[in-house]
């Protein structure tokens, strides 16, 4: 019985294991230039960061980094972009946020997600959505 138990279990989460990862190109002055989001189910968060660092590098684009990344198979995830002024140069930036189920959560984690990887930006700047998927 355990196991026909044990069999069940791997069967039932081998089916929800998934990958999703954003990469985002930074330009030279380091603001965000470029940015997409890469899903395979059954890989993990590792490899969805890969494939997603690769397809922007073989655009052509050097500086490439993984700012968020999930190992859930589905959920919803949001992309934000703002564009500030700070010392009197134009700043611009995405933010990247994952839920399993809630938009509102998603973009919560991608306001955090903007405040960690962009020191300069402050709320009272504000933000655009630029999309919302299920995935």
């Amino acid at each position: 019985m355990r196991y026909v138990i044990g069999i069940l279990t791997v069967l039932a989460t081998t089916a929800l294991f998934g990958g999703g990862a954003f990469a985002e190109a930074i330009d030279k002055e380091g603001n965000s230039s470029t940015w997409t989001f890469f899903q395979k189910d059954k890989a993990g968060a590792a490899a969805a960061q890969a494939e997603a660092i690769k397809k922007l590098k073989e655009q052509g684009h050097a500086k490439v980094s993984s700012p968020a990344s999930t190992g859930m198979d589905h959920g919803i995830y949001v992309v934000i972009f703002t564009a500030y002024e700070h010392k009197g140069e134009t700043r611009w930036s995405h933010g990247f946020g994952i839920h399993a189920k809630s938009e509102k959560e998603a973009e919560k984690a991608t306001v955090a997600n903007l405040k960690k990887k962009d020191k300069f930006w402050k709320p009272d700047y504000g933000y655009d959505v630029k999309e919302t998927k299920n995935f």
